[in-house]
């Protein structure tokens, strides 16, 4: 397994982790979302998009996608601190969430793609 491939996958576990607890211990939905968004952020712009900088670069149009996410995300994350969060920045949050996770599987597939052809 690949260290991107890991790093994806443990990303997806924690967020999975994540929902379960707030389930399991009643949290409110922008505390969900907040989690989300500050794990997502540390994730990929910790381990992530470094990992996906040092690769080929016809990655660049996923990475520029991805770093536009995290800085749309990081905005979402400061709403929720700053105002009374809406439904809507829910949805945005778990949108961009979403959003990610599909660019997280396009770099994994040039990964595969990649290493098939070498």
């Amino acid at each position: 397994m690949s260290t991107l491939r890991a790093e994806v996958d443990q990303w997806e576990r924690e967020l999975q982790q994540i929902a379960e607890s707030s389930l399991a211990e009643n949290w409110f939905l922008e505390e969900r979302r907040l989690a989300e968004a500050q794990y997502t952020l540390a994730a990929f712009r910790g381990r992530i998009l470094p990992l996906l900088d040092a690769q080929r670069t016809y990655d660049a149009i996923v990475v520029d996608e991805i770093e536009h996410l995290l800085n749309r995300l990081e905005d979402l994350r400061n709403d929720l601190f700053n105002t009374v969060p809406t439904v809507q920045s829910h949805l945005e949050v778990a949108e961009t969430v979403a959003a990610l996770r599909a660019l997280g599987q396009v770099a994994l597939r040039f990964e595969r793609t990649y290493e098939d052809a070498s």
